[in-house]
């Protein structure tokens, strides 16, 4: 386990307060969206030394937050060319999100994923009509550099997960203006997981935007990452993108698995408070956990927000004063029933 700060930064590729705005409306735009679950969880103040919330994005009708993103960028694509076929690649989220954008707004949707992609994820991609590839290798970066040339060999659209503008905002920005709807109040911290980095440089822009900050003046957010799979903790470490990364070993969030473009890494850095990589074991009783004591069950992509708390891992998210709130976000629901209780058999380990 450990913990990278990310240092100052300035990045010119941060988004521009139009985008912020589509974003902050999107939901008035897809009354379809679900608003996400804003509860207190006591059960983790001690851990955080203040008082925490959960802000729950698993009743997404894709099951997960990433359709947020997806819907935001393919409004674009379909007021420009109607009809017009799109690509992405995806571990399973973003692919979802996308099938679901592109059924709503009349697109055709090519997926490219890993050999690894949970059946829950993909099913729920062709049950919205796209095209789903399986790439030979169970690497994201592999499935993304198949999708990639595919998109340049036809002429299409490339949509990212994670380095793409109206993407981040989409899935991070308008999730933090609906969280401070909520919440009423700046929170002191925000733990959210951290593959590409899309949603957490959205999150942390929009809440500067909504609160009149500049970006990256006061850093509130905190990406978590597997240690099997951390690229953004080497990037911060190295002082530099580590592109393509191959996963050290099996990890229950293998929606945050891959390397990061050197795009990304800009953005993510003049923004975000830094990153945490937790280790295997910990995802797992943080999927536990969550069920337990949430009753929720979700994927060890969206448990790894929880773990570093319940790891004794809190000391850098610990509110500056009193009253602070900290708010854990968990992302996504879906996860295959077997891998559910691999997840289980691990954490009694």
């Amino acid at each position: 386990m450990r913990i990278v700060s990310a240092p100052a930064a300035a990045s010119r590729l941060l988004p521009d307060a139009g985008t912020l705005a589509r974003a902050r409306s999107l939901a008035q735009r897809y009354p379809d969206l679900a608003t996400p679950t804003l509860s207190r969880a006591p059960a983790l103040d001690a851990h955080a030394g203040g008082r925490v919330f959960v802000l729950d994005e698993s009743t997404q009708a894709t099951g997960s937050f990433k359709v947020r993103g997806a819907l935001l960028a393919l409004e674009s694509v379909a007021a420009q060319t109607p009809g017009a076929s799109v690509i992405a690649a995806s571990a399973g989220n973003h692919g979802a999100g996308v099938a679901y954008a592109a059924k709503q707004l009349g697109l055709r949707a090519t997926i490219v994923v890993p050999s690894s992609a949970p059946r829950a994820k993909t099913d729920k991609m062709q049950a919205a009509g796209a095209t789903v590839i399986q790439a030979g290798s169970e690497s994201y970066d592999a499935a993304e550099a198949c999708a990639l040339a595919m998109a340049a060999r036809l002429g299409l659209r490339f949509v990212s997960p994670y380095d793409d503008v109206e993407v981040l905002c989409g899935n991070g920005a308008s999730l933090a203006y609906e969280l401070l709807d909520q919440l009423g109040e700046a929170p002191a911290r925000v733990l959210l997981p951290f593959g590409g980095g899309g949603l957490a440089t959205g999150f942390a822009c929009g809440l500067a935007d909504a609160l009149g900050e500049t970006f990256g003046d006061v850093r509130r957010v905190w990406g978590t990452q597997s240690e099997a799979s951390c690229a953004m903790a080497l990037s911060l470490e190295r002082g530099a993108a580590v592109e393509a990364l191959p996963c050290d070993g099996p990890t229950f969030a293998e929606g945050l698995e891959g390397g990061i473009s050197r795009s990304a890494f800009d953005r993510a850095r003049a923004v975000i408070a830094g990153v945490i990589a937790i280790d295997e074991g910990s995802i797992a009783r943080a999927m536990v956990w969550v069920l337990e004591q949430l009753g929720r069950r979700v994927e060890g992509s969206a448990a790894v927000a929880v773990a570093p708390l319940l790891a004794g891992l809190a000391a850098p998210v610990r509110p500056d004063h009193a009253t602070g709130a900290v708010v854990v976000v968990l992302t996504g629901r879906n996860v295959d029933p077997e891998r559910f209780e691999q997840a289980r058999a691990a954490a009694r380990v």
